[in-house]
């Protein structure tokens, strides 16, 4: 038996020390993900107290018929979008222009960057993004889950899913070209 299910086991038995071993199992991970969804260091790491204490208080309802991540991981989500609504932050990128015309152009500057600088302009193009749409490209991307724990995670079917990430990556991309525009624009007014 795993023991990540034992020590479930025995907090259902009402072991609450043993809750322990899973906050510290699982505390980056949710941290990572809540810190995507709200940008703010202290709001992620409510979110991500509130999810543990909810899921012990719930840890009964957990079933597993999925892994505990994936239980865990939709709590987390679903604390940090409540959490997120709630300062109803105006997001940017609904401004935004694509470069038209330009892809060539700000493709080759993103290639010519150093890999540095590239994930500084994909981190700065996810603050951009709606936290729906930053934590389905963070879970898919960056920490490579399949569509369907994906839907398991967010609660939304795997087809929507599909249907959300690809205009997700529309929306990162018209960010990122932007983005890539304007360095490009700033690089030629140098030159």
């Amino acid at each position: 038996m795993d023991p990540e299910y034992r020590y479930i086991q025995q907090v259902m038995d009402g072991d609450a020390g043993a809750f322990s071993y899973l906050v510290a199992r699982y505390k980056d991970l949710t941290f990572a993900i809540a810190i995507r969804i709200l940008e703010n260091q202290q709001d992620a790491e409510e979110a991500v107290q509130d999810a543990f204490v909810q899921a012990f208080r719930k840890i009964r309802s957990f079933r597993s018929e999925s892994r505990f991540s994936t239980w865990l991981y939709r709590i987390v989500v679903n604390q940090s979008l409540t959490k997120a609504r709630k300062k109803k932050r105006v997001l940017p990128y609904e401004d935004m222009e694509l470069a038209e015309g330009r892809f060539e152009e700000i493709e080759s500057c993103y290639k010519g960057l150093s890999g540095q600088d590239q994930t500084n302009y994909i981190n700065l193009a996810l603050e951009r993004l709606a936290p729906e749409d930053r934590i389905l490209l963070t879970l898919y991307y960056l920490e490579e889950q399949p569509l369907a724990e994906i839907a398991e995670i967010t609660g939304i079917s795997k087809e929507n899913v599909k249907m959300k990430l690809h205009r997700a990556r529309g929306k990162m991309y018209t960010v990122l070209s932007k983005l890539l525009g304007t360095e490009l624009n700033r690089m030629q007014n140098v030159s």
